[in-house]
C-alpha cells in the first residue's frame, strides 16, 4: 500500500513540476525592447557601422566583443542583439576570407539564429527583417547539421517573411536558396529575384529587357521601399543584387539575360564608386566573349566576391556619433 501512494505521489508531483515550467512563465513578463542611449551603446555600434563598411573583416572579433559588452549593459536593446546577429552572419557568410580557416566558423549560424529572434522580438515595431534573416539562419543551421526538419522549418519561416516584408525578404530569400548549391533551389532564386524588382517598381518588369534606369524617380528612402535602392545602410544595393542575379541567371546558362543584368549595374549613379566594379566588368568580358565565341560555359571563370560586403562595403562613409539612435531617413541626409 505504502508503494501505491508513493507512486501516486510521485506521479503528482512531477505532473505539478511538468505543469508549473509551462504555466508559470506564462504569467512572467516578457522582454521589452529599447534602445540604449549611454556611451557604449553609442560607441560599440559607432564601431561596428564604421568597420562593417569598411569591410574589415579581421575586426569582427573585436566588432562582437564591444557589441556584447553593450547588450550585457542594455539587454533590451533590439538594434544591438540586430548588429549581433549581423556581424556572425558576416562572420559565417565570408568565412573563407579567414588566414586559416576553422570549423569553429559553423557555429556563427547557431548565434546569428539567437541574436535575430532577440532583435525581433523585442523590436516594438516587428521588424520582418530580423525575422527573414533569422529564417535564413535557421535554413543555414538545418544546411549545416544536415537537419531536413531544421531547414524545412527554416524555408517556412522565410515564406512567413517574404509575405510580410516581400520587398527586403525576397532577396533574402533568394541569396539564401541560390547559395544553396541545389539547382532546384536556384531556379526557385531566380524567380524571386525577378519578383523582387516587380515589388520594388510596381509592375511586372519586361525580363528580356530590363533597364532599371526608369525607375530612378520612384526612388524613396521613409518607406519600405527604401531596399529597393541604395542607402547608407547598403551604399551598393543595387550593384551587388544585379550581380548576385546575374550570376544565377549564368549558372543556368541563360548568358544575353545574364549579360543585360549585369549591364543594369553599371547604370546606377554610384556604380563608380563600388568596390567591385572590376569583379563586375570582368563578368561582362567574358560573357561576351562566351556568346561571340560560342564558347561553352564551363570555360567562364569569374573572380569570387565577399558576400556581405558586395552590397554594404562602401568608400567615404560618415558614420555619425549616435549612429544607433537614428533612422535610415536621418542617415541619408547626413
Amino acid at each position: 500500500m505504502k508503494n501505491i501512494i508513493y507512486i501516486i505521489t510521485s506521479i503528482f508531483i512531477i505532473v505539478l513540476m511538468t505543469s508549473c515550467a509551462k504555466i508559470i512563465p506564462s504569467f512572467t513578463s516578457s522582454k521589452k525592447g529599447k534602445l540604449c542611449t549611454t556611451e557604449k551603446c553609442m560607441q560599440a555600434d559607432h564601431f561596428f557601422w564604421e568597420n562593417y563598411h569598411a569591410g574589415n573583416y579581421d575586426k569582427i572579433p573585436e566588432i562582437l566583443n564591444q557589441l556584447k559588452a553593450a547588450y550585457l549593459s542594455a539587454p533590451n536593446d533590439y538594434r544591438l542583439a540586430a548588429h549581433i546577429g549581423f556581424t556572425h552572419a558576416w562572420a559565417l557568410n565570408e568565412s573563407h576570407r579567414l588566414k586559416k580557416r576553422s570549423a569553429l566558423a559553423i557555429d556563427h549560424a547557431a548565434l546569428a539564429v539567437k541574436y535575430f529572434d532577440e532583435a525581433f522580438k523585442l523590436n516594438p515595431d516587428k521588424d520582418w527583417r530580423y525575422f527573414g534573416f533569422y529564417a535564413s539562419f535557421i535554413l543555414a543551421e538545418g544546411s549545416i547539421h544536415n537537419d531536413m526538419k531544421r531547414q524545412t522549418e527554416g524555408y517556412f519561416n522565410m515564406k512567413k517573411a517574404v509575405r510580410k516584408y516581400p520587398e527586403f525578404n525576397l532577396f533574402t530569400s533568394a541569396y539564401t536558396l541560390g547559395m544553396s548549391g541545389d539547382p532546384k533551389r536556384r531556379k526557385e532564386a531566380i524567380e524571386q529575384l525577378w519578383e523582387n524588382i516587380d515589388k520594388c517598381v510596381g509592375k511586372k518588369v519586361d525580363r528580356s529587357n530590363l533597364d532599371y534606369r526608369k525607375y530612378a524617380d520612384q526612388k524613396e528612402i521613409n518607406t519600405r521601399q527604401s531596399t529597393c535602392w541604395n542607402t547608407w545602410i547598403a551604399p551598393h544595393n543595387l550593384e551587388g543584387f544585379m550581380m548576385i542575379l546575374g550570376d544565377m541567371l549564368v549558372e543556368e546558362n541563360d548568358l544575353d539575360t545574364a549579360l543585360m543584368v549585369y549591364k543594369n549595374a553599371t547604370y546606377i549613379e554610384e556604380y563608380e564608386r563600388w568596390d567591385y566594379k572590376e569583379h563586375l566588368e570582368d563578368r561582362i568580358r567574358q560573357i561576351e566573349q562566351t556568346i561571340d565565341l560560342k564558347q561553352q560555359i564551363g570555360d567562364v571563370k569569374f573572380m569570387p566576391f565577399d558576400g556581405c560586403m558586395v552590397c554594404h562595403q562602401g568608400r567615404d562613409l560618415s558614420t555619425p556619433n549616435n549612429v544607433h539612435t537614428l533612422t535610415l531617413q536621418t542617415l541619408e541626409m547626413n
